[in-house]
């Protein structure tokens, strides 16, 4: 602005000298030249960093990006499904070989006949049965998840099982241990570590660039009834959302609650916390949980110690008491549409997970400078995935249902890259981090469901 102003209020007077002395053309063609540069200069300003990262598998050279094919089976062929479906075609080595559903043949023919499935089968257990399936895509209810997930582990395939993993943690545990004993890969579907927003967070974190992380803010809201209807009559299961029936796992904690918590848990890795608090408002009605907040607690905080990369930081400076801990502050609901964003905090600053964070392209990093208030920012932008040639649009003409569902494609492809490199879990969502996950929300139900 110091710069531009002068040389705009300049050519402005040029428009009021004689036409002896400046003609009037050259003065409009001044004064346009001042507007463009102004123009450019805020949207220089505005304009956000696009930022390269790595994924933490291959950071941590335990996959290669070149691989064998890996054979994808579906299980189910809801909106959730198609959305996964368009973005795995953009994944190297990815092959979508079959789909079946519960339903009967004709819905997975015609699921199959509109992504180029190679096979249908009209029920799981055909599809179990397919040898040439390397991996299973379980999108089906989770109400059934105990008997789909055995049956899927005790075929001998590998399977990505969309959130939640399971009604209980009691459940998840058996689940990841009968992979271990059959030596499978599981992984809940928690796709948003595998954005390039939160790989870069992580990074940041790991690298110690805002110190030791010493709290984290996390929300993530919607109304459900934008998509779906409140039954009237609670006893029939198949009357209104699925959402609002107890019977079928509903609820906020178990709809929505797996990201914010997730996210909550990233910095601490596989560290329980040492206290869980929640509250929440319950329907009296269907007795789910329409919205919960929740505390937790750990003994020891986030991230890791500064780096050397980080020798001009204000952590170097700093003469505060040492950290001693982290809180985790959590809002989730199915009532109400929240900001949907994700903070770590740590004594020299901030980094943020821009909204909405569960399917993120955005990333700033706030750092601070001597005394309070100065900060510096950066932001980083990651934009999604191209669209492939062959993507399909749904019943309502979309390409997806949901937003960023691009994004499922830096899933699929971690998880490929792990199957071809033999392993049985991602680094970037750990069975042991799961767990944690599914103690945080099963202890939370107990607490606002207790009458």
């Amino acid at each position: 602005k110091k710069v531009n102003f002068p040389f705009f209020c300049c050519c402005c007077c040029c428009l009021m000298m004689s036409p002896s002395k400046i003609k009037l053309e050259q003065a409009l063609v001044a004064a346009g030249l001042a507007i463009v540069t102004l123009g450019l200069a805020a949207l220089a300003r505005r304009t956000k960093k696009k930022e390269e990262f790595e994924p933490y598998d291959l950071r941590l050279g335990l996959t290669k990006k070149k691989h064998k094919k890996i054979k994808w089976g579906f299980m189910g062929a809801g909106r959730v499904a198609h959305d996964f479906a368009n973005a795995l075609k953009v994944v190297e080595g990815a092959e979508l070989h079959c789909v079946a559903v519960s339903s009967g043949l004709e819905r997975s023919e015609n699921f199959a006949k509109l992504h180029g499935f190679i096979k249908a089968y009209g029920s799981y257990e055909e599809a179990l049965k397919d040898k040439e399936v390397d991996i299973i895509y379980l999108s089906a209810m989770h109400s059934s998840r105990v008997e789909h997930v055995t049956k899927i582990l005790n075929a001998g395939k590998h399977a990505l099982v969309e959130k939640p993993i399971a009604i209980t943690s009691d459940d998840a545990k058996q689940f990841f241990a009968l992979a271990k004993k059959k030596n499978l890969f599981l992984m809940e579907g928690m796709w948003t570590r595998f954005f390039p927003a939160v790989e870069k967070a992580r990074q940041f974190m790991d690298d110690g660039i805002i110190g030791p992380i010493t709290a984290v803010i996390s929300d993530f809201g919607f109304d459900a009834g934008d998509s779906g209807a409140y039954p009237k009559d609670i006893s029939n299961v198949r009357d209104g959302d699925p959402i609002y029936h107890s019977s079928l796992g509903g609820g906020a904690l178990l709809w929505a609650g797996p990201y914010p918590i997730a996210a909550g848990l990233l910095p601490f890795k596989t560290e329980a916390p040492q206290r869980i608090a929640a509250s929440g408002v319950s329907d009296s009605v269907t007795n789910v949980e329409l919205s919960c907040a929740i505390g937790l607690n750990f003994k020891t905080p986030g991230g890791t110690a500064p780096s050397a990369t980080c020798t001009d930081n204000m952590l170097n400076k700093r003469i505060g008491c040492p950290a001693r801990g982290a809180c985790v502050s959590l809002f989730t609901a199915i009532d109400s549409e929240s900001t949907e964003t994700t903070t770590y905090i740590g004594p020299s600053g901030r980094i943020v997970v821009e909204t909405p964070s569960h399917c993120p392209t955005h990333l700033s990093l706030h750092l601070k400078s001597q005394g309070r208030g100065s900060i510096s920012s950066t932001h980083f932008h990651f934009p999604l995935p191209s669209l492939p040639s062959n993507a399909v649009t749904n019943a309502d003409n979309n390409y997806f249902y949901y937003p960023n569902s691009m994004g499922f494609a830096y899933e699929a492809a971690a998880v490929s890259r792990i199957i071809a490199a033999g392993l049985t879990e991602c680094p970037q969502y750990t069975a042991e981090e799961c767990l944690n996950t599914m103690n945080i929300i099963s202890r939370s139900r107990e607490l606002v469901l207790q009458h």
